[in-house]
């Protein structure tokens, strides 16, 4: 393994137990260089990579930070629903459903479970300009979110994922996402207002923390009548 990779692996260890806190700088490049017993360079390489993940954030004049789940990054990286004229805004959410089950042979599939493991089922609707547009159904390790309620969910202060972040120190840092069309079913034509049939687009999410490790699966239904799945591969300004 490169030294850098080596460095690299530290600096998530690091994250992951709370060391460096989301929103938080990071010590300067000398402190850290000594630290792991790098050269500069090599720490560069490392916070590079960490920056082109999304895991750190640099400001310029002020420093690297840790990167958190806010309002700001969802809408950058994880929410792709905008308006066909080009309008974006952050969704109102309305819970629908909490429960836990038994993970379905799909679900365990796509979040690395054995057998059938238990899962938490959260179903939400997400409203934009006033009318339902999308319909989520979760599914999370329960392992993994062991300590998560109903409430806690339902009263999280900030994003899905800044909660995931702060309350549990699992940070999403990229998704894998499959899109189809398909005709919506009674329960997702009934919430979003269309006839049974009526086509819809459909994205599979596999959300993934460090290390490709899934976090949560997520089925999106979205009426697509005014709204467009917009995905970008730029680079975050």
């Amino acid at each position: 393994m490169a030294l850098y990779h080596q460095v690299k692996r530290e600096l998530i260890a690091d994250i992951q137990s709370g060391k460096f806190q989301p929103g938080k700088a990071l010590p300067n490049e000398t402190e850290l260089a000594q630290r792991f017993g790098v050269s500069i360079g090599t720490l560069r390489r490392a916070v590079d990579e960490l920056v082109a993940d999304h895991v750190l954030l640099r400001q310029q004049g002020r420093g690297t930070f840790v990167g958190q789940q806010d309002n700001d990054r969802f809408m950058y990286q994880f929410f792709k629903i905008e308006r066909r004229d080009g309008t974006r805004e952050f969704p109102q959410i309305c819970l629908l459903a909490f429960d836990t089950a038994r993970a379905s042979a799909d679900e365990a599939q796509a979040l690395g479970l054995r057998g059938s493991a238990r899962v938490l089922r959260i179903e939400n609707l997400l409203s934009l300009q006033g009318r339902p547009v999308v319909h989520d159904r979760i599914t999370l390790d329960g392992a993994l979110f062991s300590r998560l309620t109903r409430e806690q969910f339902e009263q999280r202060p900030g994003t899905i994922y800044e909660l995931y972040q702060r309350a549990f120190g699992v940070t999403v840092v990229g998704a894998d996402e499959r899109a189809r069309a398909e005709g919506a079913d009674p329960a997702s034509a009934a919430l979003l207002q269309l006839p049974v049939g009526s086509p819809v687009l459909r994205v599979a999410r596999v959300a993934r923390t460090f290390d490709r490790k899934p976090a949560e699966l997520r089925i999106s239904i979205i009426d697509t009548r005014t709204h467009e799945f917009v995905s970008s591969a730029s680079a975050p300004p």
